[in-house]
């Protein structure tokens, strides 16, 4: 009885009142296969052990009626026999195949026995499970009845679907195991009817296509079962991908929900396939050919596409569709039909044979093109029955192609890629097919499939236009794959073609500008670019074709400007790309191609954050991700991440970092576009690094430094900055120093690490005084306050300048303003330290004190606990002492009684390190770790740091943040 208890205990109900002198009456309605019978069933035995009389039977011949007795006088006499001051259960089930003078009797004598002792247990089964009215004749009779014993004090209980938690209930009761997600899937297609779950899984088992492992119950690939039955890819979806979404009455086919697994999952088992196949048996042999060939057409049908196929009218299929709806196998939806349950639809679709199945794909596809209807929701069928070389079905699919290329890449590139595989070798059409798949698959943000079908048909002998075009794509996939000096080397040799189309000629211009903007020397790309822009200001009144060209170049000399130091100038620039991709936007519906207004969003967001106006850079990353979004464009969409990551670390929202910074990586890993995944590694590295995690700091720096293609843009100055702060932190400044290399001599002249990051300067200097290099911290202060005259209006800047000088020469004053009017949490923070500490230097504990104590709430509110704690050590250092720490329940032994602390030190011990070092790393004293050792010992119950090695690898967890001390 999983997932009935609420009826049941309504059952219970009754049986109680019966035994207390009462009765009543429950009218049990629902699809076949809900229960309707186990429930009378368990009644039943429930109430005999209870010692109740029993009267049960069918619709069909509710019970035993010699010849010439009348039912009603028969049940009377019995009931008056049986009942001898017992309750009694009268218990029918079907009730919709009864009769009509069985049901006027049932009526007759339910009324005349209706002060007994009696539960009176109804049953029926309806074919509608969208309405409370019945949908067949057959159920018109029954109907009635139950409104007429509803009218005079019956109960009503409609049985119906499992929900999901009872599904997988269900599931581990059959299987023995909890099933894994994709059995679940699977399961679901079963629409929550008990029969066709139980039948579905029992048949799983039957068929070895279940396999237990680690207490799960996982979905064996088809391939692995028996004969290797597939289920027959739903033509509404290529390559596992749905083209638009839910199907419509047009024949997209395919499952309305979407819920069969995609990876290859076995047909229904037999034992199901043998249920449809008797409710097939018993129609007629025109209803037979109704279902099946409507199950081609998908889940969701129209009666006309039906009749269309099958050479008919609608009128002519009427009796064909009754027998259908009265067998339950269908029902109403909207304006057209649909299969009652995905599993038995799927169950047809899989008994018909597959030259048949395929012949029918074809008929239905080409019927959609010859119509005129819509090219994309012919191509499903298509591609699920065309043959190889069959020019005509290649049109129908190309004609899909560009249907959708605009508003869905991913489908696009699915349907462009089939194409390619279904064309000869010697089609001419083919080469233009690859193309078209190079370049949606690119714009689905699919780059390294991209760029392999760009490889092999650049390696194949091809006529140079054709190799010009798909170099035209290449170089766009280059550059977000983070190869820019490659995408400019292909994006030359597309635009040597002379005969190349100026729409693809757009497009290699714009992929070699933002190489060239992306690479260490930016001196051509600031010509490319200014010469367009030049170009363009002759020809003003001219065709706006490359419009798309000249937002493209002004944005990238905006960065190149802004690299350069003139931060107000790129600023503009950038504002000014920004303001032309909105005046040139295409009409409403009719999105551009491909996403031109990403890139100068996302360089203005960039400066945006650089000069601390964090809400209007969020308002344009809002802008930039709508945009990639609703074109489909995927591979850039790691680049809003990644900026609203650098957007919250600015902030000191240190938690909302990181998980936009992991989205960027995960997006950039999924679709190639490696362009932006070394920024995100170094918002992960600076968040772990103020979190207190070394070791995750690490780890992030050496993945940013590892997939950091070059040293030039925006992003090459964080990860500059960055991966130096962490070999700051693990080996002292003069690692730090000597990573930096070349850039304390080069700063001056390439301002890009100032650039990306103008409130950088002060780090610099720091570092360098630590490291004794004392002429480095001199060249970083220069570069500082040129690039501050550069921009007397941008405060971020000037206050950075101002810090740098004063770190350089230990000067209270030149500190004090940084302290207070630095733009960002961290910053003012980080200056009112120095200041504490100039100040110590000269002699004002006092003034020291306070000034550390406003740093300490400074570094708290941007969430940075390892400068924070480090602060701790030094005001302990001066006699200052801070309560920190937070009462928090925990258990008395175990991983979870550790403190944050403890389990800093747990991790911080099992790397190795010794004493002196986790001391030195998180700013406490020797005897404070060897304390805090012999807790954790304790805690663990272990007498080793080999067994707290263990036990620290066996806990996935993530670490702590050290300098939270309790």
């Amino acid at each position: 009885m999983r997932g009935r208890e609420p009826e049941w205990h309504i059952v219970g109900r009754l049986l109680s009142a019966a035994e207390q002198g009462g009765g009543g009456t429950l009218l049990i309605e629902g699809e076949p296969g809900t229960g309707k019978t186990l429930l009378l069933a368990e009644a039943a035995a429930q109430a005999s052990r209870r010692g109740f009389a029993l009267a049960t039977g069918s619709g069909e011949r509710p019970w035993p009626e010699p010849p010439g007795t009348c039912a009603v006088d028969r049940l009377r006499v019995r009931l008056s026999r049986d009942a001898a001051g017992r309750p009694v259960l009268v218990g029918l089930d079907d009730l919709q195949r009864a009769d009509t003078a069985t049901l006027a009797a049932l009526r007759a004598l339910h009324r005349d026995l209706g002060s007994r002792q009696v539960v009176w247990l109804l049953s029926r089964s309806v074919t509608t499970a969208r309405s409370p009215c019945p949908a067949t004749r057959a159920e018109e009779g029954a109907e009635n009845l139950f409104r007429f014993l509803e009218n005079h004090g019956a109960t009503r209980l409609g049985l119906r679907p499992l929900p999901d938690d009872v599904v997988a209930a269900v599931a581990a009761d059959v299987l023995g195991a909890m099933p894994d997600p994709d059995l679940l899937t699977f399961a679901a297609c079963a629409d929550g009817n008990p029969f066709l779950l139980v039948e579905l899984l029992t048949g799983l088992r039957e068929e070895n296509a279940v396999e237990i492992r680690d207490g799960q119950a996982l979905l064996r690939p088809a391939a692995e079962i028996r004969d290797g039955r597939a289920l027959p890819r739903p033509a509404a979806e290529i390559g596992g991908r749905a083209l638009l979404g839910p199907p419509d009455h047009d024949g997209a086919g395919g499952s309305p929900r979407g819920r069969c697994p995609a990876e290859d999952p076995p047909a229904p088992p037999e034992r199901v396939r043998a249920f449809v196949r008797s409710s097939l048996g018993a129609l007629s042999r025109e209803a037979r050919q109704f279902v099946e060939v409507a199950a081609v057409l998908g889940r969701r049908f129209s009666p006309e596409d039906t009749g269309e196929l099958l050479g008919t009218t609608a009128a002519a299929l009427l009796p064909a569709v009754e027998e259908a709806l009265d067998a339950g196998l269908v029902l109403v939806a909207g304006d057209t039909l649909e299969f009652r349950h995905e599993l038995v639809w799927l169950a047809v679709v899989a008994d018909l044979p597959t030259p048949m199945r395929h012949a029918l794909h074809h008929q239905i596809g080409r019927a959609m093109l010859d119509r005129g209807g819509s090219a994309v929701r012919a191509a499903g069928h298509l591609l699920e029955g065309t043959r190889p070389g069959d020019a005509r079905t290649l049109a129908g699919l190309d004609h899909a192609v560009a249907e959708v290329l605009a508003t869905s890449p991913d489908a696009a590139a699915d349907l462009a890629v089939q194409a390619v595989d279904l064309s000869d070798l010697a089609d001419p059409c083919r080469l233009a097919r690859v193309v078209t798949a190079v370049e949606a698959t690119a714009e689905a943000g699919r780059l390294a499939e991209a760029e392999r079908l760009a490889r092999s048909a650049a390696a194949s002998p091809v006529p140079a236009s054709i190799a010009a075009v798909v170099r035209c794509a290449l170089c766009g996939i280059l550059f977000l794959a983070g190869r820019p000096a490659e995408a400019v080397a292909v994006a030359e040799a597309a635009l040597g073609e002379p005969t190349l189309p100026a729409r693809r000629r757009d497009r290699a211009t714009l992929g070699l500008l933002y190489g060239l903007a992306s690479l260490p020397d930016q001196r051509r790309a600031e010509r490319e670019a200014s010469r367009i822009l030049a170009d363009a200001d002759q020809h003003a009144d001219a065709d706006r074709r490359g419009e798309a060209v000249v937002v493209g170049a002004t944005a990238v000399l905006a960065t190149v400007r802004w690299d350069s130091g003139h931060l107000a100038e790129g600023l503009r620039l950038a504002q000014e790309a920004v303001h032309r991709t909105r005046a040139g936007s295409a009409p409403r519906g009719r999105p551009r191609r491909p996403a031109s207004g990403v890139y100068p969003r996302l360089a203005l967001a960039s400066m945006l954050t650089g000069v601390r106006r964090l809400d209007e850079a969020r308002a344009r990353l809002k802008e930039a991700a709508e945009e990639a979004g609703a074109l489909g464009h995927g591979a850039w969409a790691a680049g809003p991440a990644v900026l609203s990551a650098r957007v919250e670390l600015v902030a000191g929202h240190l938690e909302e970092a990181a998980a936009l910074a992991r989205r960027a990586a995960r997006l950039s890993e999924a679709t190639g576009a490696h362009l932006f995944g070394p920024a995100a590694d170094a918002v992960l590295a600076t968040v772990a690094l103020r979190q207190g995690d070394l070791r995750a700091a690490e780890g992030h720096a050496e993945a940013c430094r590892t997939r950091w293609a070059c040293d030039g843009g925006t992003f090459g100055g964080w990860c500059a900055i960055a991966t130096a702060q962490v070999a700051e932190a693990r080996d002292g400044p003069a690692a730090a120093v000597e990573r930096l290399g070349a850039l304390y001599g080069e700063v001056g002249e390439r301002p890009r690490v100032l650039a990306a990051e103008p409130a950088a300067s002060p780090w610099l200097v720091r570092v360098a005084l630590a490291a004794g290099d004392r002429s480095s911290a001199r060249l970083a202060v220069a570069a500082a306050e040129s690039l501050a005259g550069r921009a007397p209006g941008l405060t971020v800047v000037t206050v950075a300048a101002a810090h740098a000088r004063g770190l350089l020469e230990g000067d209270p004053e030149a500190l004090a303003p940084a302290a207070e009017k630095a733009a960002d949490p961290w910053g003012r923070a980080s200056a009112a330290e120095d200041l504490g500490v100039a100040l110590a230097a000269a002699g004002d504990r006092q003034g020291c004190v306070r000034s550390l104590d406003h740093a300490l709430a400074g570094y708290d509110e941007a969430g940075s606990a390892r400068d924070a704690a480090r602060l701790r050590r030094r005001l302990r250092r001066m006699g200052v002492r801070h309560r920190h720490w937070a009462t928090t329940e925990r258990p008395v032994t175990g991983w979870a009684s550790l403190t944050d602390t403890e389990r800093a030190v747990s991790l911080l011990v099992a790397q190795g390190w010794t004493n002196r070092r986790v001391a030195d790393q998180m700013f406490i004293s020797v005897h404070t770790v060897a304390f805090h050792l012999r807790q954790i010992f304790r805690k663990l119950d272990i007498g080793s740091r080999v067994e707290l090695t263990r036990l620290v690898l066996e806990q996935h967890h993530e670490d702590p943040l050290p300098g939270r001390q309790e």
